[in-house]
């Protein structure tokens, strides 16, 4: 299993950016012969869960991927680390992650590294926003879902390798 240390991606923080990727990486499942139900369902940008937040959902596989930003000024916004989703760049090109964590009980839980790396060969990522407030939030671990300007196909196989990998999180560390 993976022993890098986790890499730092710089959050992708642009709503017009952000609609533009997810609805690439949607469109890679576009195919009629992929069936409805193991298509992403996207959830175009909308109010988020507090006012001066703007979220868009995507969902693929029992994957969450919400993605929320806050609104700083008006013509900048920070990611909200509170929702599983982000877009970020990684060596100049443009991926969907997902935050590593299962439900436990009482409540979900962030992996860490060491669990990380009982279940996947794939490094996690950090996500540092492009505005900060104090210092970088840097405690939730990302995986990669799909790197949305891929061919199509590479798309739907990193994305059905990252729902296997959460898959495996949630065996090995959730409940049921």
């Amino acid at each position: 299993m993976s022993r890098e240390p986790p890499r730092s991606l710089r959050a992708i923080e642009q709503p017009a950016e952000i609609d533009r990727l997810l609805a690439l990486w949607g469109k890679a499942f576009d195919e009629k012969s992929i069936p409805a139900r193991q298509r992403p369902r996207l959830k175009p940008m909308g109010p988020g869960r507090r006012e001066g937040f703007t979220q868009w959902g995507a969902k693929v596989g029992g994957m969450e991927m919400n993605i929320s930003l806050e609104e700083v000024t008006a013509n900048r916004w920070r990611i909200d680390h509170g929702n599983q989703g982000a877009l970020a760049m990684l060596d100049g090109q443009p991926v969907l992650l997902r935050q590593w964590y299962v439900k436990r009980a009482p409540t979900d839980a962030s992996l860490t590294a060491a669990e990380i790396a009982q279940v996947s060969e794939e490094p996690p990522f950090y996500v540092t926003p492009g505005v900060h407030r104090g210092t970088p939030t840097e405690r939730r671990l990302y995986q990669i879902v799909a790197m949305p300007e891929a061919d199509p196909v590479a798309v739907r196989e990193q994305t059905a390798a990252a729902i296997a990998r959460h898959a495996a999180a949630l065996e090995k560390f959730g409940f049921a």
